[in-house]
């Protein structure tokens, strides 16, 4: 396990970073929508989030270097989450870190619960979300996907 690990806002310096990580085929495959992402559109829809009061996103960094990308969306009666990691930092326990510290500080400001939508066959990411204090809420069907809901409330 790394050293440190900090949490911090995303900027728009990150872009490019994000546009790779997204790209990842095994980010790609575990996605509900497993198209290429376009760069255009990409840069489009990240400078729209990084500037909606309704979206919060975070790189985790480990020893100064990104090493995941978190994002929540608040919603009417809950917020969303996602989360995917870098490749070089995969199996290392970095996803139940950077989703615990970002729904740390979440809840520092908003008390909705936060659900997290994933494949049935997403072991790696259904293990990282319970041991980051989420547990099942349902089973779903998501774009014709067998998928899980789990949630995290307040405490």
């Amino acid at each position: 396990m790394a050293n440190q690990l900090h949490l911090r806002e995303a900027k728009l310096t990150d872009v490019d970073l994000i546009f790779e990580w997204s790209n990842d085929q095994l980010v790609r495959e575990q996605s509900f929508n497993a198209d290429i992402i376009v760069y255009e559109p990409h840069c489009d829809w990240f400078t729209h989030k990084l500037n909606d009061k309704n979206s919060l996103l975070y790189i985790l960094e480990s020893d100064n270097r990104p090493a995941s990308f978190l994002r929540i969306d608040v919603k009417t009666d809950n917020a969303t989450i996602g989360v995917l990691i870098a490749q070089q930092f995969r199996g290392k326990g970095l996803a139940s870190v950077s989703i615990s510290k970002g729904v740390a500080d979440y809840f520092k400001f908003n008390s909705l619960p936060i659900l997290a939508s994933i494949k049935k066959q997403n072991i790696a990411s259904i293990k990282s979300f319970e041991k980051a204090g989420f547990s099942y809420l349902r089973d779903a069907e998501i774009n014709q996907i067998d998928s899980v809901v789990y949630q995290i409330i307040k405490e």
